[in-house]
């Protein structure tokens, strides 16, 4: 009897990515070899590595050796002006770590989900320049220029389909195991300047009072602060909506609640994703 085939999608997710480098680990060290990998953004870049072959311990190194400076080099400007940064440093970031290959010729079958910008639409790339393709998954709008290929116009696949479930399920697996690392919008600690309430001041003017205006519960957040929610907003409910549509059959989603990782702290996020994997072990076992 033949094995069932094991899918592994990987969520969009910026820094908390490198929780899919922990769970990476507890799966190999349990003995469980993905047969097909998939991926979005973050995942796209993390899981077209490991099915080209970097070693985990690599990646971890990898996301060790990160900094804020480092992830700032790579965002300096550029022209044109279609995004903040080209990219290039990304592109050349990717090179060193993947090598020339091409997305057919990898040991483990991969795709990397893009949106297409001008139909809104998500595509797997299954061929071609794993570089190209994972540089396109990143590309997030406003932050990286979009990437031609195959005459696509390509940005970041956490636009269209953040936790693709369904490309693992049309690559033929038969057991798909999802991990979501994305921000849940309650999670998000938002601030601003204190709120001031207009109609409490014309009173308190006009009777002499010397109430301070403030409510302590009220605060208007800056313009970023706003997009970045609605970004993390959008994303979040969009990768709901899918999983609800298309079902994995193992779902982990780790806890980063006590201990968010950011680009300059990433260790945690790695801890994180183990703990979550060791949590689901048993369910896989059973499942496989």
């Amino acid at each position: 009897m033949n094995r069932a085939k094991i899918g592994l999608a990987l969520s969009s997710g910026g820094a908390r990515g490198s929780a899919h480098v922990g769970v990476l680990r507890v799966l190999e060290e349990a003995g469980i070899a993905p047969d097909i990998i998939v991926g979005a953004s973050m995942g796209a870049e993390l899981g077209g590595a490991y099915a080209a072959g970097v070693p985990i311990s690599t990646l971890e190194d990898m996301w060790q050796s990160t900094s804020f400076a480092r992830v700032a080099k790579s965002l300096l400007p550029t022209l044109p002006w279609s995004g903040w940064s080209s990219g290039n440093a990304v592109r050349r970031f990717l090179k060193d770590l993947v090598g020339d290959r091409l997305i057919e010729d990898l040991p483990i079958p991969f795709a990397a989900v893009v949106t297409d910008l001008e139909s809104g639409f998500p595509l797997a790339l299954t061929e071609g320049s794993l570089v190209e393709a994972i540089r396109a998954s990143l590309s997030v709008p406003g932050l990286f220029t979009p990437v031609w290929l195959n005459g696509h116009l390509c940005i970041d696949g956490g636009v269209s389909n953040p936790l693709p479930v369904d490309t693992a399920r049309a690559l033929g697996a038969d057991v798909v195991i999802a991990v979501d690392v994305l921000v849940e919008p309650s999670e998000v600690k938002l601030s601003g300047i204190p709120a001031i309430d207009l109609r409490e001041l014309r009173l308190g003017i006009a009777s002499g009072s010397s109430s301070s205006f403030i409510d302590p519960q009220r605060y208007a957040p800056s313009v970023f602060n706003v997009l970045l929610q609605m970004s993390t907003v959008f994303q979040k409910r969009l990768c709901d909506a899918r999983l609800a549509q298309f079902p994995p059959d193992i779902l982990i989603r780790p806890d980063f609640s006590l201990d968010p990782p950011c680009y300059s702290r990433v260790g945690c996020g790695i801890t994180a994703g183990q703990l979550a994997a060791r949590r689901a072990l048993p369910d896989i076992l059973r499942m496989l």
